[in-house]
């Protein structure tokens, strides 16, 4: 193997009614990120763990798949695909990247998430969160 190709690791995932279920490739030690910007935190409630996909890494049925569309803190879009019947939160495509985020609890063996970097927390964390770019602490 030369040094420059990337090492993947498939893993599976569902949604909680099990009407989405998925294949994803990961990198070996995937981009992980606990995200702390306002639409998350109005989406769920707080921060939300995602996981950065390379292009083509997911394989589902998009049909079972809803969409919210909004503008983010650029203006430019963010996409948030759910799950028809649970409303579980499944995909998110941001533009102003272009790219898409799966949200790492719908994996069924997370074993492989091992650090995750803090983003969008200066202004919009829980001030009862002590929060530093690769450490939370509450």
């Amino acid at each position: 193997m030369l040094m420059s190709e990337k090492i993947f690791v498939t893993k599976t995932g569902s949604c909680i009614c099990g009407n989405i279920k998925f294949t994803v490739k990961l990198d070996e030690v995937p981009r992980v990120f606990n995200c702390h910007c306002v639409d998350c935190r109005k989406k769920i409630g707080g921060m939300i763990t995602i996981i950065e996909l390379r292009e083509n890494a997911i394989n589902l049925n998009y049909e079972n798949l809803s969409i919210y569309e909004h503008g983010g803190g650029s203006q430019k879009s963010i996409k948030k695909h759910f799950c028809k019947n649970c409303a579980a939160p499944i995909l998110t495509y941001v533009q102003k990247w272009n790219k898409y985020y799966l949200y790492a609890g719908l994996l069924d063996d997370i074993s492989i998430l091992k650090k995750a970097i803090n983003i969008f927390y200066e202004d919009s964390h829980f001030p009862f969160m002590e929060i530093e770019k690769n450490n939370l602490k509450t």
